[in-house]
């Protein structure tokens, strides 16, 4: 199956399960839509002790509605000291964080300025860590085509709400558990820090919708 992804930053678990699963023999990401805001493509969600704590790639500001491949982050906004700073807080107890705190740490220091390639080496970075295999396409015009699965709105707001990508998220041990309870399909971030090398297990065995 063909499926269409949008762009994503350390995007949510059920992101990758489609990522990883057999069903799938090819994948698109979607990089001439315009640029939607408050969405994957420039945010990720991870655990704090207050519940979620979002955390936002700032876009530069145009004036005009941008292409995906076109948008620009704010680099004078020290955003990826501050993500990873809040990163390390949260997850530091987590049983992996040790061991895979070297592996990012220098993801936050480097210097790509499109949110678009930001997100790609964030999803190439877990991936080469799970070492699932990633072979994606990026769309050279607005993809209008319907011989694949499109994803491209799965994940935002009112969609994910009324039809979220994967049918049920077992539990696993998270970080403040105890006050916050399971806090299902977080960046993928979360389920790598607190299950490790198994993950792959986990996101295997998650039930994804579309592939009927």
């Amino acid at each position: 199956m063909h499926v269409i992804l949008p762009s994503a930053y350390f995007p949510p678990v059920s992101y990758f399960a489609y990522l990883l699963s057999p069903a799938v023999t090819k994948v698109t990401m979607e990089a001439k839509e315009h640029f939607v805001k408050q969405s994957i493509r420039s945010r990720c969600i991870v655990a704090d002790p207050h519940g979620k704590l979002t955390l936002f790639v700032p876009k530069e500001k145009t004036g005009n509605r941008s292409v995906m491949d076109e948008v620009r982050t704010v680099e004078e906004a020290h955003w990826r000291r501050t993500h990873w700073r809040s990163i390390a807080d949260s997850y530091r107890s987590s049983p992996y964080f040790e061991y895979y705190e070297d592996d990012f740490e220098p993801f936050f220091r480097e210097h790509e300025d499109r949110i678009l390639n930001i997100g790609q080496r964030s999803i190439a970075k877990v991936c080469e860590l799970l070492r699932i295999p990633l072979q994606v396409e990026l769309t050279t015009g607005f993809w209008e085509g319907d011989d694949a699965l499109d994803l491209r709105s799965a994940w935002n707001n009112k969609d994910y709400r009324e039809r979220p990508p994967v049918v049920h998220f077992p539990e696993y041990t998270q970080v403040f558990s105890d006050r916050n309870g399971f806090l299902p399909d977080l960046s993928i971030l979360d389920l790598l820090f607190c299950n490790g090398p198994k993950s792959l297990d986990y996101l295997k065995a998650l039930e994804l919708r579309g592939m009927e």
